[in-house]
């Protein structure tokens, strides 16, 4: 490979870690059982200090993103108009007030409380209105496949399993102090982007580049100061990408059964349903495992002689689970 090609190649490597919008940098594929069993299964059974989430379609529009961001995100969009909604945690809490049923409930099963004190408030809202800015994972692999693979026997598209570790321990916490503190100050800006204009200005970007041959892209290059650049791309991508927590602290029974752990992506624009990952990747060791569609039967039986109370039908119903 020339000198040229090599600069070219780790130009887009770096670029590409920087700007990455759907953890498309950790993505790692598992086509064997053999695989599986190295990267996910044997790891797990060491205590690998990883939580895991299960999504049943490999897409790039599945995007690791919380219920309620994603539908106001939704909402934006069908207003067709270029707007932006700030979600901080006043709004979260004015929010689950207004639905006077849930807050009546919430009020029968915890008391009162204020914006300052919303763990229990936002997890019951995760539960039972799929509205809240956590994102669901579980301790174990084995409940992770379940919801990915859904009972299925086959199936049309491979799916994904995230693995999550907090590498330095300090973004996680079992503390409802803690919790309650992250939660009041809460703060994502939610950003709608007019899909014409958007597309008229890839397309600028992109016919930018595809004038220039390799030679003038790297002679381009070498005019600059390649460690300023790369800097200023890194420290845009970190400045603009969430930050992340995780949370362990099980609210009901569902929730210990299954092993659920909550993450929380917060201090971020969410534009055009994407958001940078770089901040993320910097705590965190997150993976995106894209598993073949063809190992389904065999994990199926991995679930069925390993951890049967976690089969899809019995893992939303203890009483099921226990019989």
């Amino acid at each position: 490979m020339q000198k040229e090609d090599i600069l070219r190649s780790q130009f887009i490597a770096r670029l590409e870690d920087a700007l990455d919008v759907n953890f498309g940098v950790s993505e790692i594929e598992i086509d064997t059982l053999e695989k599986f069993n190295e990267k996910l299964y044997v790891p797990f059974l060491q205590g690998s200090g990883v939580v895991y989430r299960g999504e049943r379609i490999h897409s790039q529009q599945r995007r690791l993103i919380p219920t309620l961001l994603r539908q106001k995100a939704s909402e934006l969009k069908e207003l067709e108009i270029e707007k932006s909604l700030n979600i901080n945690g006043r709004y979260l809490f004015d929010m689950y007030v207004a639905k006077e049923r849930f807050y009546e409930v919430y009020n029968l099963l915890y008391g009162d409380t204020d914006r300052y004190k919303m763990y229990n408030m936002t997890a019951l809202a995760q539960h039972y209105l799929d509205l809240s800015p956590f994102i669901d994972f579980t301790k174990s692999l084995y409940v992770s496949l379940s919801f990915a693979i859904k009972g299925r026997e086959s199936a049309e598209e491979d799916f994904v399993i995230y693995t999550v570790r907090d590498s330095s321990g300090k973004n996680s916490s079992s503390d409802i102090e803690q919790a309650n503190e992250w939660l009041e100050g809460y703060n994502v800006n939610v950003i709608n982007i007019i899909l014409s204009n958007h597309i008229k200005k890839r397309n600028q970007i992109r016919k930018s580049f595809d004038i220039k041959s390799p030679g003038e892209f790297i002679e381009e290059i070498k005019s600059r100061d390649i460690a300023s650049e790369f800097k200023r791309y890194e420290e845009s991508a970190l400045s603009l990408s969430p930050s992340a927590k995780l949370i362990d602290i099980p609210t009901n029974d569902l929730m210990k059964f299954q092993q659920g752990v909550f993450l929380l992506l917060d201090g971020f624009n969410l534009i055009d349903s994407r958001y940078l990952t770089k901040d993320i990747r910097e705590d965190f060791e997150i993976k995106k495992y894209i598993v073949n569609k063809a190992l389904i039967p065999e994990l199926n039986k991995i679930i069925e002689s390993e951890a049967p109370q976690y089969i899809y039908d019995r893992l939303l119903n203890i009483s099921a689970a226990v019989r």
